[in-house]
């Protein structure tokens, strides 16, 4: 673990491996290391590098801000530690602040990659926790559980459980506030077209946070993008098939320009 100085912030980074620089930007409830388990199996050739966000466990920040300020954060970093440019790879939460990147900072994003994500807030479906908040912590759990992996997985991957459990973060009340204001002020679907990345679109096949239709139209939007929709899975694709992912983050990543 490591941390670097950007724009006033000092947000904490885990890399691995060599080569063509990936920024990982994690989810909504997750910091850097959501991508533990995902890093090893990018191969030779990539230097993977996960990054906290501003107003996480160990990357503090107590005052207000939007997307944009982890966007430019995002670029800050890539110009102190890649070279001034990098492959951005971003899932849900991360995956708005890498568009949001991508639009403002053109010359950073050598290739983007959006996992599991919307170009506006009122197109990421939340789970509804207080339909079963009344059942208990369990209850709780175990529906929440259900939006990003599937029974079988739930049942049966203790490992991969253990890494999520690994990778949630208990944020404070304040700090989800601060981070749910930015979400709700995220909205570039105007500006798609703006995008000049080569861009792959990564959806769950059953993903209920995010539909097929969502993805497919942001793909529509960006100039020249794939969608890769995966069979069987919901919305944590870097997770629960993260052999599959890496794989394809890995062959966008090294395509030849």
């Amino acid at each position: 673990m490591a941390q670097v100085e950007v724009n006033g912030v000092s947000l904490r980074y885990d890399e691995s491996g060599e080569g063509e620089p990936l920024v990982l930007l994690h989810g909504f409830n997750a910091d850097r290391r959501q991508f533990d388990c995902f890093r090893p199996h990018l191969g030779d050739g990539v230097r993977a590098i996960a990054s906290d966000q501003r107003d996480g466990p160990d990357s503090p920040f107590d005052a207000p801000y939007a997307m944009v300020d982890h966007a430019d954060d995002a670029a800050d970093l890539i110009a102190q530690l890649c070279g001034g440019a990098a492959h951005v790879f971003g899932t849900s939460y991360g995956g708005a602040v890498a568009m949001t990147l991508a639009i403002r900072h053109p010359n950073r994003v050598k290739t983007l990659t959006l996992g599991a994500t919307a170009p506006c807030f009122d197109q990421f479906k939340a789970p509804d926790v207080a339909s079963v908040a009344d059942r208990g912590p369990d209850a709780v759990r175990l529906f929440v559980l259900e939006h990003f992996f599937t029974p079988d997985a739930i049942d049966h991957d203790r490992a991969l459980m253990q890494a999520v459990a690994d990778s949630f973060c208990e944020r404070s009340p304040e700090a989800g506030t601060r981070r749910m204001a930015a979400l709700k002020g995220h909205d570039v679907r105007d500006r798609l077209s703006h995008i000049r990345a080569p861009t792959l679109v990564l959806q769950g096949e059953f993903d209920p946070i995010i539909s097929l239709e969502v993805s497919r139209s942001l793909a529509q939007a960006i100039p020249g993008a794939r969608l890769s929709i995966l069979p069987g899975v919901r919305h944590g694709i870097s997770m629960e098939r993260v052999v599959h992912i890496a794989h394809l983050v890995r062959t966008h990543v090294l395509a030849p320009a």
